[in-house]
């Protein structure tokens, strides 16, 4: 005899909430990574919706996890966009940080990097930028 299975509904809103967390999740560790889960998730959510509504089951679980997958989504492109136009900046900051052996020349490292970051962000006025992870 076979154990009871649960019903696809179920199954599927339960996929694609674990799906979309798991996309916001990853967005914070590699974004370009969490983006395309996100892609994906909100592709399952569609789909759980739609078994779900044509079942007569609660819908919730699937507009949970779309409206996650889709902070994920736009959390995960902002994140990129912001790696890949502050790129140059951020590999002068790493390269400066290598050879920065004192807590004073780490100081000037950072101090470099916001003004290079202000160069780069007309809408900021200069010397206005201070990073948090100043030593």
């Amino acid at each position: 005899m076979l154990p009871p299975t649960a019903a696809p509904g179920v199954e599927a809103g339960r996929r694609a909430l674990l799906l979309s967390i798991g996309a916001l999740a990853l967005t914070f560790m590699v974004p370009v990574m969490g983006l395309a889960l996100g892609v994906f998730a909100i592709v399952v959510c569609v789909r759980a919706w739609r078994t779900k509504a044509r079942e007569r089951q609660s819908i919730i679980m699937p507009i949970i996890g779309f409206l996650i997958s889709i902070v994920s989504i736009f959390t995960a492109a902002l994140v990129t966009w912001f790696q890949m136009y502050f790129s140059n900046e951020f590999n002068a900051y790493g390269e400066c940080m290598k050879g920065a052996g004192t807590g004073t020349s780490q100081q000037a490292c950072v101090t470099r990097l916001e003004q290079a970051m202000e160069r780069r962000l007309p809408f900021i006025p200069k010397g206005s930028l201070r990073l948090p992870f100043a030593p």
